[in-house]
C-alpha cells in the first residue's frame, strides 16, 4: 500500500497585507519621531535664547553702571520711549563706542552679539509692557519674529529694572 504524499509549495517572501502592515507601522513610528525631534529643537532654541538674554542683560547692566547710560546713549534716568532694535551697532554701546558714552566706557562689554535662534536681532526696550507696567527689558521677538511694539505671547524677554 502506497501512501500518497502531497507536495506543499513553499513560498518565500511576504504577502501584500504583511507589507502594508509593516509600511503603516514604519509611518506611525516616523511621525512620532518627527514630532519628538521638533519639540526638542524648539526647547533647545528657547534655552539658547534665554542664555543669550541673560548674557545681554549682564552686558547692558555693566554699560549702565560704567557710563550711566542705556544702549543708544540715553541717560539711565530717562527711561521712557527708549528702544533699539539692533544691539550690534556701536551707538548701542555694547561692542563699540561711537563717542556717546564718554570716558567711563570700559567696553566692549561683549565681543559679539548673536542673533536670536530664529535669526532676528535682540532688542532693548525701556517701556516694554509687562502686566500693564512699563519695564526695561532685553528681548527676542520669538519664533514668529513679530515685534517692534507688537507684544505677543511668543516674545521672550528679561526685565533689567
Amino acid at each position: 500500500m502506497k501512501i500518497k504524499q502531497e507536495k506543499y509549495i513553499k513560498r518565500d517572501g511576504f504577502t501584500i497585507v504583511e507589507i502594508m502592515v509593516i509600511v503603516m507601522i514604519i509611518g506611525v513610528l516616523t511621525s512620532i519621531a518627527v514630532v519628538s525631534i521638533t519639540k526638542v529643537r524648539q526647547n533647545a532654541r528657547l534655552r539658547l535664547a534665554t542664555a543669550d538674554l541673560e548674557m545681554l542683560v549682564a552686558a547692558v547692566r555693566h554699560l549702565a553702571w560704567d557710563t550711566g547710560r542705556w544702549p543708544t546713549g540715553v541717560p539711565r534716568t530717562n527711561d521712557k520711549g527708549l528702544e533699539t532694535q539692533d544691539l550690534t551697532t556701536s551707538d548701542a554701546g555694547l561692542i563699540g563706542n561711537d563717542g556717546t558714552y564718554g570716558d567711563n566706557w570700559k567696553g566692549p562689554y561683549l565681543e559679539k552679539i548673536p542673533n536670536d535662534p530664529w535669526g532676528s536681532k535682540y532688542f532693548f526696550d525701556a517701556d516694554y509692557q509687562v502686566d500693564g507696567v512699563d519695564r526695561i527689558v532685553i528681548g527676542s521677538y520669538g519664533p514668529n519674529k513679530t515685534g517692534f511694539n507688537r507684544y505677543n505671547e511668543d516674545n521672550l524677554y528679561v526685565v533689567i529694572e
